[in-house]
């Protein structure tokens, strides 16, 4: 027989040892085919495939974990006899229409054929590289011609185009089936159906379209036949103002439901999709399944508003208009074709999604601080982290500190702990690495400098000319359109005498616009300060607008390299804060013609903002003024009681006050009214009595009536004493005078 046409299996029976041994001496020949035969379990694919003539293939071949650190190939043959067309150490794991990717952390690899021909058919093999024989498995892949599949239909014009007359464009593609595949568009009519376009899209606007209704439909044919696609129906509706389409296909109605039509997923990463709908929909349940039109099996779907099952949620915003399902840690087995849904109590609207999830080297690792930026200056221990934002998980990560002759390994994690105590030299230098089964990459320089003295210890760290405590400041900062901003940036104590500046960053370019001149600067919009003794200078920026948003630099000028510090500036329009009510009069306002003024303002929100006054009746709110301040007099308040509110208006909407209530009492000699703000006890009192000259001559009257009172009554005194003093002489004379006899 043929050795050429036996299977893999019959084949390697045959097969023996380098021919070592005799053929005669069959004791050895259970031991000849261990030589030959894979280890049973080390690696293991699908046996045989079958591939469509145009389209790509995927193999998995799984291994052990034995095997993670070895290069794997793939061959055309089987066994010994296998010509390599591609394998892991090669650039980019790719020759011509073949590549292969590796991931050690699942065990396996993946071996990807584009563009497939007839030919490709046969025998190949996954192959691991080994100090002995290589661990193969041996694959049967078969090539062949496939009729084209039913052509899906879906929308790739936003979810409202239909409404807002513009253009809407409908595809059509046959998922499966020999390529190539060409399509054609035809109208269907009474009479004949027209052709109308051969490409795969269709391209509809109301205002071209006469007539209430039209049906499309596309056909899909390659070498094994053709097929058509359901039907496209179009209903019209015209007015003289306005023009409207409604799209229907496969019970989707355009503008009903719209997504992306493809996306792309990262092997461990998360992904995120927003299925818009129209707002008909908000009240309804949505929900989220793998497969197209009616063949599909429900994944997710929202409970109120949210909803989860293991690695899927999904979340609805009926103020948007918008549900966003979110896969987390995908995996290639993931990609395929997925449907946004609706349900309704008939057809449910529905729209297709096609998810790809492949594999993607690391992006090159991003360095930087996770500390306070005094940490340095106190000797206290500095964490540096290293991220590769891009690129497939899981990703390792090791630090290396370069010294010569060879570069040592600190670390085998993502973040790197310097501290003072813990340095021998007074310069060192660190990075990092990324790798993932792609590939993998090194991060900028971290540059140590070490300043020792007696009883103390500090260092600088640069990373892509920032030096930590050397200056620092919040990376990231925000504004309000219209309101002042500051910008504190602290530098070390060397820096205190040299100049600073703050720098607007376009690409290479750093436009200075202000800088320290002795400690203060000032430019058009702003200004700069330097405090030495706190080690700060403060940048302020005032009424900032939108197009202040970017990146910013603060800076400062030594003989040598600059120290910097990147600043990113988001100025955004905010919402305004309810206003503050409060008052402005002197706390001894107490005359009839002094007012009571009550302030209102909204301390946050974007620039400008108006404010309005408004007294509130039983009947009616008027409006009484157009400024932030409301005057209130006692002597013009007729009724007894009041009540007022203030409003604050900006870009983003108007917000109301709490209410001013007033209560007041007037009689003839006394004027008083009693305002409350805030209905938390916060009051105000005006109270008036009768006026200064009046009180003045009350006060002279009653003086001078009291001065002639005490006057007559010193002199009604003085004559009863002169009465009182002759009555007693007169009665003294009155009285005879006693003889006294002397007795012998």
């Amino acid at each position: 027989m043929n050795s050429n046409i036996l299977l893999p299996e019959q084949r390697a029976q045959q097969l023996t040892c380098s021919g070592l041994v005799s053929p005669n001496k069959t004791m050895w020949i259970p031991i000849l085919l261990m030589c030959s035969l894979p280890v049973s379990g080390a690696l293991s694919a699908a046996k045989y495939v079958k591939g469509v003539v145009g389209r790509a293939i995927t193999i998995d071949c799984h291994y052990t974990d034995g095997y993670r650190s070895h290069t794997k190939y793939w061959c055309r043959g089987w066994d010994r006899q296998c010509s390599v067309i591609v394998e892991t150490n090669w650039q980019h794991g790719r020759r011509g229409r073949v590549s292969i990717t590796d991931n050690p952390a699942r065990g396996l690899f993946t071996v990807t054929v584009e563009d497939l021909h007839s030919g490709d058919t046969g025998w190949y093999s996954c192959g691991i590289t080994t100090p002995g024989n290589d661990s193969m498995f041996s694959v049967h892949l078969r090539v062949s011609d496939e009729p084209a599949s039913v052509p899906l239909l879906g929308f790739l014009s936003l979810a409202n185009a239909s409404y807002c007359e513009d253009s809407v464009t409908v595809s059509c593609e046959s998922v499966q089936g020999s390529l190539p595949i060409a399509y054609a568009w035809y109208q269907k009519t009474p009479s004949v159906d027209s052709k109308i376009s051969n490409t795969n899209k269709l391209d509809l606007h109301c205002q071209s379209l006469k007539d209430q209704h039209y049906q499309y439909y596309c056909t899909a044919s390659n070498v094994n036949g053709i097929k058509s696609s359901k039907m496209v129906n179009v209903s019209i509706s015209n007015n003289v103002s306005n023009c409207r389409n409604v799209i229907e296909v496969n019970s989707v109605v355009s503008g009903a439901l719209w997504a992306e039509k493809y996306v792309r997923g990262v092997v461990g990463r998360a992904i995120t999709i927003d299925c818009h709908y129209t707002d008909g929909y908000r009240s309804h349940t949505k929900y989220w399944c793998r497969g197209w039109d009616r063949q599909y099996s429900v994944i997710v779907e929202t409970n109120g508003q949210h909803g989860r099952r293991g690695r899927e949620s999904i979340t609805d915003n009926p103020a948007r208009g918008i549900f966003t399902v979110t896969v987390e840690d995908l995996h290639s087995g993931d990609t395929g074709w997925y449907t946004c849904g609706i349900t309704t109590p008939g057809l449910d609207p529905m729209f297709t999604v096609h998810l790809v999830v492949s594999d993607e080297a690391v992006s090159v690792p991003v360095l930087g601080f996770l500390s306070p930026a005094n940490a340095s200056r106190l000797g206290g221990s500095v964490s540096v982290s290293c991220e590769s934002v891009q690129g497939s998980l899981p990703i390792q990560y090791t630090w290396y500190e370069k010294t010569p002759p060879v570069d040592s390994k600190v670390s085998n994690t993502s973040e790197l702990d310097l501290h003072c105590q813990t340095f021998k030299h007074r310069h060192h230098q660190y990075y990092c690495t990324a790798s993932n089964n792609r590939g993998a990459g090194s991060s900028e320089m971290v540059n140590v400098t070490v300043f020792k003295t007696t009883g103390n210890c500090s260092y600088g760290i640069e990373i892509n000319g920032t030096l930590s405590g050397g200056l620092w400041a919040e990376k990231y900062a925000k504004g309000v359109v219209g309101r002042a901003i500051t910008i504190d940036c602290h530098y070390a104590a060397w820096y205190r005498s040299h100049t600073k500046y703050w720098c607007r960053v376009r690409g290479q370019l750093c436009t200075e616009l202000v800088q320290t001149t002795g400690q203060n600067g000032q430019y058009r919009r702003g200004s700069m300060t330097d405090n030495p003794t706190r080690g700060t200078f403060t940048v302020t920026m005032e009424n900032v607008v939108s197009e202040d948003t970017g990146w910013y630099r603060c800076g400062i000028t030594t003989p040598d390299k600059h120290p910097i510090f990147d600043v990113h500036l988001q100025v955004s329009d905010e919402p305004l804060s309810v206003p503050v009510l409060g008052f402005l009069s002197p706390a001894n306002v107490s005359h009839c013609e002094d007012s009571v003024t009550v302030t209102c303002e909204s301390a946050q929100g974007s620039l400008p903002i108006t404010y309005a006054w408004y007294e509130k009746t039983l009947s009616v709110v008027s409006n009484i003024s157009n400024t932030s301040k409301l005057d209130l007099h006692c002597q013009s308040l007729k009724d007894q009681h009041y009540q007022y509110y203030c409003t604050a208006s900006n870009v983003n909407g108007t917000k109301s006050s709490k209410m001013v209530n007033v209560s007041f009492s007037n009689n003839v000699s006394n004027c008083r009214n009693v305002i409350e703000v805030n209905s938390v006890g916060l009051k105000y009192f005006c109270e008036t009595f009768m006026t200064e000259s009046t009180t003045t001559a009350q006060g002279y009257m009653i003086w001078s009536v009291g001065r002639w009172v005490l006057f007559a009554l010193l002199v009604i005194w003085s004559i009863s004493v002169t009465w009182f003093t002759r009555d007693t002489k007169r009665s003294n004379e009155s009285v005879p005078q006693s003889t006294t006899h002397e007795v012998k």
